[in-house]
């Protein structure tokens, strides 16, 4: 997930109806409810950084109307922001668009003159339903596994799984949907972004092809082109190829979330799973309760577990460890991308493990899903 955004083709039209719209200025106006300032910005949300830029500003009249301006070189998405308040995000794919909504009561807003936005919307409302169920899911999975054994929980454990499978299907299939049929590049690389927390970069990969080659001119398809290049090739376990597989595992020592330095070596003498994750990472979020699960289920077994973040942020990582209920030791030097621990257990995308025997070799990477449940069941025998 190296380089991915926190926090968030349709092959039945002509091959002139998806080159990109030239861009230059554009206005963005209407009516804001309820606001609890007077001055509201407007700011850009680059593809190339996490940071917004503010571009425009303007108070607000008494009725609550507005109108700011831009000026762009693609598609791109926006959003009109208050101070430490709420904000609207839309795409700037018509030089005149309006808007109403209510900033108290936020729901979806009224626009005019943007159809990719309002598209978008509509999206994210359909996939936040489907991400709502896959979640219920998972909590179902989690609460089964802190329950002691029982008559029909194997029944009742295979139900849910394969309610999981049809979850994450319906889930994926939705952002397939809307990425083969959207006139719109931005909202493809939202959909690609979302995306990637439900599928693998090879899943991806020729999603973001295909989109790319539609729309050749726009920066943010071609960023995560490159990413997913990048990542669809990474090795695999099993394969053989992780470098550090068999080997002692390097030493690594950052600091907990209270300030005191922890290193991989104090857990020598049992076995430890190494989880290398952040709280921007849709994909390693949506593993943690897997994780937590074997967690609890074979705490008592000589086994521990690690977290290395690679957060920037040290309130985000904290209220992730938090909601995620990652109740074991973790670490971060709150580098992003630069931190210690990619080049010192050398990989290029989130989530990754190791697996450490208690001599301190690398026994397995990789370890996902049921993959993990297997790989620890057959060493803590």
């Amino acid at each position: 997930m190296k380089q991915w955004i926190a926090i968030l083709a349709t092959t039945a039209v002509v091959f002139t109806a998806c080159q990109q719209k030239k861009h230059g200025a554009f206005a963005i106006g209407g009516k804001i409810d309820h606001a609890p300032a007077a001055k509201v910005f407007l700011q850009e949300l680059p593809f190339t950084s996490n940071a917004p830029v503010t571009i425009d500003s303007t108070t607000l009249k008494p009725d609550g109307s507005f109108e700011m301006h831009a000026i762009s070189k693609e598609e791109g998405l926006y959003r009109i922001t208050f101070d430490n308040g709420p904000q609207m995000a839309f795409i700037n794919d018509n030089p005149k668009i309006r808007v109403h909504f209510d900033a108290v009561n936020f729901r979806k807003p009224e626009v005019e003159g943007s159809p990719a936005t309002e598209k978008l919307y509509a999206f994210f409302d359909s996939y936040r339903q489907k991400d709502s169920t896959l979640m219920s899911i998972f909590q179902q999975l989690d609460s089964l596994q802190k329950t002691p054994p029982h008559k029909g929980a194997d029944s009742i454990a295979t139900a849910l799984d394969l309610q999981r499978k049809t979850a994450v299907d319906a889930l994926n299939n939705e952002v397939k949907g809307f990425i083969k049929t959207s006139e719109s590049p931005t909202s493809i690389y939202y959909a690609l972004v979302l995306g990637n927390k439900s599928m693998t970069p090879a899943e991806l990969k020729p999603l973001a092809d295909e989109a790319s080659s539609r729309f050749k001119d726009h920066s943010g398809l071609a960023k995560l082109k490159s990413v997913l290049a990048v990542q669809a090739s990474a090795p695999k376990d099993g394969e053989g190829a992780y470098p550090l597989l068999n080997q002692q595992a390097p030493e690594l020592t950052l600091n907990d979330v209270n300030g005191k330095p922890v290193s991989i070596s104090s857990f020598k003498g049992k076995y430890l799973l190494v989880d290398f994750w952040a709280s921007w990472c849709g994909p390693c979020r949506a593993e943690n309760p897997n994780v937590v699960a074997a967690y609890n289920q074979f705490k008592n077994k000589n086994f521990a577990i690690l977290g290395v973040s690679l957060d920037k942020e040290k309130d985000a990582w904290q209220a992730a460890i938090q909601k995620d209920q990652l109740n074991w030791t973790q670490i971060s030097d709150l580098k992003f991308w630069e931190s210690q621990a990619v080049n010192t257990f050398q990989f290029n995308a989130i989530p990754f493990n190791v697996l450490i025997d208690p001599s301190g070799k690398i026994i397995a990477s990789g370890l996902r899903e049921q993959a993990l449940q297997q790989k620890l069941a057959e060493v803590l025998k």
